[in-house]
């Protein structure tokens, strides 16, 4: 595999069902596949219906209109209207390489809109009018619109898709073959892996392994996350290296499932037991009231970089994080990547006025 490393300072990278289902027999491929939907998210969607039936394509033959291909879900409609949660999310489709949404349905006379929202009906991202009853319809979302459905990462995320028919028609039969991603042309470029460390690794049992390591895509033009993959036993029910030899894959992997990884050995040794160390003697301090405490308090470890945190008690500070007059408590606090910790408490005298 093609791949680039380049060593510079980088920083730390710290199905459910709906509950009116009825599963298909098993065949290659899941459903999901073709209609990624979710358990229903009344956050997300208005719509549900009073059953859902799953058709592989050879079962659909006596049970669905013809023109399918796949599997095909079958919707009766409830309170005049049906609908599916679909949730993208797991695959992590980034908008950049999207060209388009496309849905294939089939409803009947009594539709009035296939329908597109992200917040339960507040608000609609398509309204597409039913004007062809009693066959399978193509509908494409692209454009502005198709941008409203990616989530907070930039990715095609969660939506409601479904049915709207004329008020007092209930049980209403609507067909869904499929709900899926036209994609832009696609690159066979994997991400380039930015890594600034060793590739064999010495660490202590009981911790995560905290790497520089990022990614980027130049095609997508955009972060990719860098994963690590773990050899078969390598990692205990807490997800952490346990003692002995392991090999660690950092992998990154674009909208087009072009992956990229580097081979880390990584050797676990026994647990640390050793706290680290605040560098600070002093346990009480005198000063003066309106002063904004700047302390630099640094820590050792025989593992891990480890920094000092220091929360005061309450009301030592007010709204601009100035302190006080009276007595106050400082606590440091140092703790390293397997837990060990270190705490100190300081008193902080603070006078009115400067003695």
């Amino acid at each position: 595999m093609n791949m680039k490393i380049h060593r510079i300072i980088a920083f730390i990278l710290v199905l459910s069902v709906l509950p009116l289902s009825v599963a298909a027999s098993p065949e290659n491929g899941g459903v999901k596949d073709e209609i990624p939907y979710t358990a229903h998210d009344a956050k997300i969607s208005p719509y549900t219906c009073n059953k859902m039936e799953i058709f592989t394509e050879s079962d659909a033959k006596n049970n669905v209109p013809e023109g399918f291909t796949g599997y095909v879900m079958k919707l009766t409609g409830a309170n005049s209207a049906s609908g599916i949660t679909v949730d993208f999310s797991d695959m992590e489709i980034p908008a950049s390489i999207i060209k388009a949404l496309k849905m294939r349905v089939y409803y009947p006379s009594v539709t009035k809109e296939v329908r597109i929202t992200i917040d339960a009906g507040l608000s609609w991202v398509m309204r597409c009018e039913a004007k062809k009853p009693g066959e399978w319809n193509d509908i494409t979302l692209d454009g502005s619109e198709l941008s409203k459905l990616m989530n907070e990462d930039g990715n095609l995320g969660k939506f409601c898709f479904g049915f709207r028919y004329y008020d007092g028609n209930f049980n209403t039969l609507s067909y869904i073959d499929c709900v899926s991603v036209e994609y832009k042309n696609k690159d066979e470029n994997p991400p380039v892996i930015t890594y600034d460390g060793k590739t064999d690794i010495t660490m202590t049992e009981g911790k995560p392994l905290v790497l520089n390591a990022t990614a980027y895509d130049n095609d997508e033009q955009r972060d990719i996350r860098v994963n690590q993959v773990w050899s078969d036993g390598a990692l205990d029910e807490n997800g952490l290296p346990v003692k002995g030899s392991h090999v660690c894959y950092l992998t990154a992997k674009d909208g087009f499932g072009n992956r990229a990884e580097i081979k880390l050995n990584v050797t676990v040794t026994d647990k640390d037991t050793e706290a680290p160390v605040i560098k600070f003697n002093c346990t009480e301090i005198n000063t003066v009231a309106g002063c904004i405490p700047a302390l630099k308090i640094t820590a050792t470890d025989n593992e891990d970089d480890v920094t000092v945190k220091q929360i005061w008690s309450s009301g030592a500070l007010d709204k601009s994080g100035k302190l006080t007059e009276g007595t106050h408590k400082l606590k440091l606090t140092a703790e390293d990547l397997t837990g060990n910790k270190t705490e100190m408490i300081i008193t902080v005298n603070v006078k009115k006025d400067l003695e």
